[in-house]
């Protein structure tokens, strides 16, 4: 027996071809509140802590709260009716999530380059590939 009928005895009895999406679990949160939430903590990289930098201490404390509370609110808001209106969580539910991602996002520090981001946004990629294929 050759590696291709090794190969391709091994995929039939696992139920997986070459090329297929492995099944997953079900994401916690949708894709586009995942990219949301991704793409409003990239402000932290890209512009707040940069603008920050010559400012007086009591100001750049005040900018610091005052974008964290800003970016935590329309994180919130939007990925919370993303989980609502896509995913069709219930009301709660939604806040729920789109107030962990709210959080994720107000935090002063990238959380999208890190491992966690990626994870987010891979895992609801995986399930939305897995909804094109069925």
């Amino acid at each position: 027996m050759d590696n291709a009928d090794q190969d391709s005895s091994v995929n039939q009895q696992t139920g997986l071809l070459r090329g297929s999406i492995p099944e997953l679990g079900k994401s916690p949160v949708h894709l586009l509140s995942a990219i949301v939430a991704l793409a409003s903590d990239k402000l932290w990289d890209v512009m707040l802590l940069d603008m920050a930098k010559a400012m007086a201490l009591p100001d750049k404390i005040r900018f610091f709260l005052l974008a964290g509370l800003l970016l935590l609110l329309l994180t919130t808001i939007s990925a919370g009716l993303t989980q609502m209106w896509v995913e069709k969580d219930d009301a709660g539910m939604a806040l729920a999530k789109g107030l962990a991602m709210g959080i994720l996002a107000g935090l002063p520090y990238s959380f999208g380059t890190t491992e966690l981001g990626l994870i987010f946004i891979g895992w609801s990629g995986i399930n939305e590939l897995q909804k094109l294929n069925k």
